[in-house]
């Protein structure tokens, strides 16, 4: 049952990784297109700031998940990366189960939070001439962090799991 569960998570950390990527072309095309209008024809755009970003902190927040899954986030390891593997998932468990994975699901209940407050009210963002509303960006953050939050529950059953000398299996 759990190696389903953290096949799922995991599944799902691929597809906002590969979002997060296609965040990037999306952005490259964007920023092109506002470099062309501003300095080959002379007429700036009004939303391209705006848009970039936006694009740029969902590339950022959809991407958390991906990267937390292939284990590619910095750490200081000079002592970690001596340790056996089940003392490393002990460290990872213990780190994961009380510190991260609580503090991933409180800040995504407080994301929600925030993005129903932004459109009762109908938030803008007032920042250029465009002022879009902002509940979507704000809807679209805390669903990237939630995948975040999901991967890290993944993580912390990894980790348990080959704490106690019975790993994950591959799908």
């Amino acid at each position: 049952m759990f190696d389903r569960l953290v096949h799922i998570i995991d599944e799902l950390s691929d597809r906002a990784g590969q979002t997060s990527a296609f965040m990037v072309i999306l952005l490259f095309f964007i920023m092109g297109y506002e470099v062309a209008a501003r300095f080959i024809f002379d007429l700036p755009t009004f939303w391209a700031y705006e848009l970039g970003y936006m694009i740029t902190g969902l590339h950022y927040i959809f991407g958390i998940a991906y990267v937390t899954k292939m284990k590619q986030h910095i750490r200081v390891d000079f002592i970690y990366a001596v340790l056996p593997p089940r003392a490393q998932a002990a460290i990872d468990w213990v780190v994961l189960t009380f510190f991260l994975m609580p503090a991933t699901i409180w800040i995504t209940w407080q994301l929600g939070r925030v993005a129903v407050e932004a459109f009762i009210v109908g938030e803008t963002s007032g920042e250029s001439a465009w002022n879009p509303i902002i509940w979507p960006l704000r809807l679209m953050v805390t669903i990237g962090f939630s995948f975040f939050a999901l991967q890290t529950i993944a993580e912390v059953i990894r980790a348990f799991r080959m704490m106690i000398g019975r790993p994950v299996l591959a799908a």
